[in-house]
């Protein structure tokens, strides 16, 4: 599969830029966060993947499937994207959207991958521990991952660390085998 984030960049980068000029920068994530749940539907898929519909048919479609909750500025960016065939950028541009502005918030995201959820004490203990490293607005998120085997697998921004079993068998198999 392609990856998608360097071609989402730009567009993220100047859907932000839009959005602190206009002052929308957090009703424009949620507007985001919202297209970019639908294209994983089934029902935007098929307006998206209609080859029937023009690029600015298409554009138009959508747009009046959310014409309530999307500002002027959402709804361009639905256009340019439609006209340069990459309405399949939206999650992409989502997530990256998040970041610039939790790093313009400066605040940080920690995702804590582990098998199962934590005890409400284990829990706090790792918040505790992450906010102190990672100052106190750090957004935390749990998330299960029966792959990791144990532990806990830590992805701060674009950094990670691994405190998992599987990662300690990675790293004993590498070992091994010079």
């Amino acid at each position: 599969m392609i990856e998608l984030t360097p071609l989402a960049r730009p567009y993220a980068k100047a859907i932000f830029s839009a959005a602190l000029e206009a002052g929308e920068a957090t009703s424009i994530e949620n507007e985001l966060d919202l297209l970019g749940q639908a294209i994983q539907t089934e029902q935007i898929d098929k307006i998206i993947e209609n080859p029937e519909l023009s690029k600015t048919g298409t554009a138009a479609k959508l747009t009046s499937v959310f014409e309530a909750e999307l500002s002027s500025l959402t709804k361009r960016l639905i256009d340019v994207l439609a006209e340069n065939g990459r309405l399949n950028l939206l999650q992409a541009i989502f997530e990256i959207y998040q970041e610039l502005l939790q790093e313009h918030n400066n605040q940080s995201s920690i995702d804590v991958f582990v098998v199962s959820n934590p005890s409400p004490e284990s829990k706090e203990t790792i918040i505790n521990k992450l906010q102190a490293l990672h100052g106190a607005s750090a957004n935390i998120n749990f998330k299960e991952d029966a792959s990791i085997m144990g532990g806990m697998f830590l992805k701060v921004g674009d950094e990670t660390l691994d405190l998992s079993i599987r990662g300690r068998v990675k790293k004993l198999v590498n070992q091994l085998n010079f």
